[in-house]
């Protein structure tokens, strides 16, 4: 059983301005993973492209989500988690609007909210949910 919160590694504003900047970057790759998608058909290596932009997404927001107390496995489970359902919105919007940036933004930071608010409510949330899902 791993304990599922602990105390930050930084000081509050400063683990939370990590995790904006987390999300403010997976923002900021999208562009380039739409670029990628629309290259894709006609160029082999575009898909390992948008691979490598959901990954360094994935890795800059567990990290952040760790700096912000939460265990390392529930970090990776969660992070990995946001940029999915974070990828899978912003694809979407990029299919029906253009400059969904900003709404994706928006969403980014309401979903994003409760790691800021509330960290150790949504580790205990995430143990919970993997325990049923997977107990020992």
């Amino acid at each position: 059983m791993i304990e599922p919160y602990r105390p930050p590694v930084f000081p509050a504003p400063l683990g939370d301005l990590v995790f904006v900047a987390a999300l403010g970057l997976f923002v900021a790759l999208q562009p380039v993973a739409s670029r990628l998608r629309a290259e894709e058909r006609r160029a082999w290596w575009a898909s390992n492209g948008r691979d490598v932009v959901n990954a360094v997404a994935a890795v800059s927001l567990s990290s952040s989500i760790w700096l912000l107390g939460i265990a390392l496995p529930l970090a990776i489970f969660l992070g990995c988690t946001l940029t999915l359902t974070l990828s899978v919105i912003s694809n979407f919007l990029d299919e029906k609007m253009e400059r969904s940036w900003r709404l994706v933004l928006l969403l980014a930071a309401l979903i994003g909210s409760p790691f800021v608010f509330a960290p150790d409510t949504l580790a205990l949330g995430a143990n919970h949910l993997l325990t049923a899902v997977f107990p020992n």
